[in-house]
């Protein structure tokens, strides 16, 4: 396994050079050099990945600026930029998955305060979620701009503590799935909910339970705590990761496990996870004793003839 930090880029290389004392022109020259340097880099460790499947090194590590050090949920937008959001604002930063260039910072009216854990678009909204289940809905904003915002209650609050969320296009339903459950009865159980669009104060969930043992497998973990979902773009699937126990499962929408295994060595606090058109894995980590970072790695879905649906 290659070694996370020999393969790190510098997120602040960017700002760096966006931060020097030049004339506009050779300051957009030398970013221009900067991203074209770097998307040739990861090309060229993407053909390595696929010339050899079995390894699971990382293609890139992007270290976030400290106001991200909390970063949470990861979400793409349909350009194939990554949205990312603090934990204790509603503020929310658009950075070039490829490159590691962030290109926009912007927050919710009024900049409200809150423990926000989850993001996910749905066509031009975006959808932020609290962990006491409220939800809230807002466009993009410019950079620097406010966005407003309507806010929703999912009346989930007393039933889970949630981290994860994630839009699933094939139903038009957000999916939300519980990190501590609150029922004695479902102590042992994934619960995962949905919700079907549009979302309203009286909107309905329903609920698919999975045994945490099927989940675990013949992992040595005591549960597993989701602090984030996506859905694989190839196989529908959905992609939870546990931070605590350093986990990652794939799970059918029908509530089969498809697999379970621990991440990659290294993700100290993994908070956030997507899966771009092209296959690449996105993992973002909150600051531990090192600052917070987002890594790159190849993704193999699944075979179509075990996930299919």
């Amino acid at each position: 396994m290659m070694n996370r930090r020999a393969i790190t880029l510098l997120l602040s290389l960017v700002s760096g050079v966006a931060a020097c004392r030049q004339a506009p022109e050779a300051k957009a020259a030398q970013l221009r050099a900067v991203v074209t340097a770097r998307n040739q880099e990861l090309a060229h460790r993407v053909a390595i990945a696929d010339a050899n499947p079995a390894t699971t090194p990382p293609l890139a590590m992007w270290i976030v600026p400290p106001e991200l050090r909390e970063i949470s949920g990861l979400t793409l937008t349909a350009r194939g930029t990554l949205l990312a959001h603090d934990d204790n604002v509603g503020r929310v930063y658009e950075i070039d998955p490829r490159t590691g260039v962030m290109l926009k910072r912007f927050m919710l009216s009024g900049d409200p305060k809150g423990d926000f854990e989850a993001i996910t678009t749905v066509g031009t909204d975006i959808y932020l979620l609290e962990s006491n289940g409220k939800l809230y809905r807002f466009k993009e904003a410019a950079d620097g701009q406010e966005a407003p915002y309507t806010r929703y209650d999912t009346h989930l609050g007393h039933e889970c503590q949630f981290e994860s969320m994630t839009y699933e296009p094939d139903s038009t339903r957000l999916v939300l799935v519980c990190k501590k459950v609150a029922d004695k009865n479902l102590r042992h159980e994934l619960v995962i909910y949905r919700l079907t669009l549009p979302v309203t104060d009286a909107t309905t969930p329903s609920m698919i339970t999975i045994p945490m043992k099927e989940v675990i497998g013949a992992n040595k973990w005591p549960t597993f705590r989701p602090s984030d979902i996506t859905i694989d773009p190839l196989t529908g699937n959905y992609v939870l990761i546990a931070s605590k126990e350093k986990a990652l499962a794939v799970i059918t929408p029908q509530g089969e496990v498809v697999r379970s295994e621990p991440l990659p060595p290294g993700h100290d606090q993994a908070e956030g996870v997507t899966i771009t058109r092209d296959s690449i894995l996105i993992v973002s980590d909150e600051a531990t004793h090192r600052p917070a970072d987002i890594t790159l790695y190849r993704w193999h879905s699944d075979e179509p003839s075990k996930t299919a649906r």
